[in-house]
């Protein structure tokens, strides 16, 4: 009876011996084919659409280039101005008084993502500005060229329909009253 004890025993022992030296042979670590699982994060690209992880780093796959096909047949053009210029209107209103070109930056993000600017320009002397964009939402931003927080420039959504630009004005607030 001991004896087939003892039997037993060293069946399983080899047996246990034989699966860890399976379970060693096929790890990714011993040379083996590395074979990587990467998780299902998806990262949204500044022309709406998604990429996931991929390669053996799982590194996001590249965003389609939107800026090779420039430029589109749509986009957004406008004009910034800044005003009141002058601390009391008059009546009649003084003409040297009127809102004024604002030459500042302007920051385009797509309304799917907030967080990352889409593209940033600079108005002309003359306050006008234009992008050549994709179809789509964008959210329109201006001024915050110092720390003063003056002068405080609206904001704007806009949809850009296909071959066709859209028009906006940006006003932006000098606090002079």
């Amino acid at each position: 009876m001991n004896n087939k004890r003892i039997l037993a025993w060293i069946i399983i022992s080899i047996l246990g011996a034989a699966m860890f030296y399976l379970a060693l042979s096929y790890s990714p670590n011993n040379g083996g084919d590395d074979q990587i699982v990467c998780t299902q994060e998806a990262k949204l690209c500044p022309d709406g659409s998604y990429v996931g992880r991929t390669g053996p780093n799982c590194e996001f796959t590249t965003c389609p280039n939107v800026y090779g096909i420039l430029p589109y047949n749509s986009g957004i053009y406008g004009v910034v101005t800044l005003g009141p210029t002058c601390p009391v209107e008059r009546i009649p209103p003084d003409p040297n008084c009127a809102d004024k070109p604002y030459k500042t930056n302007i920051r385009i993000f797509h309304i799917n993502n907030l967080n990352s600017i889409f593209l940033s320009i600079d108005s002309d002397e003359d306050g006008t500005f234009s992008a050549s964009l994709p179809p789509g939402e964008y959210f329109i931003e201006a001024g915050k060229d110092n720390n003063l927080g003056l002068p405080i420039c609206n904001t704007s959504q806009v949809t850009v329909d296909p071959d066709s630009f859209a028009s906006i004005t940006i006003s932006c607030d000098t606090g002079i009253r």
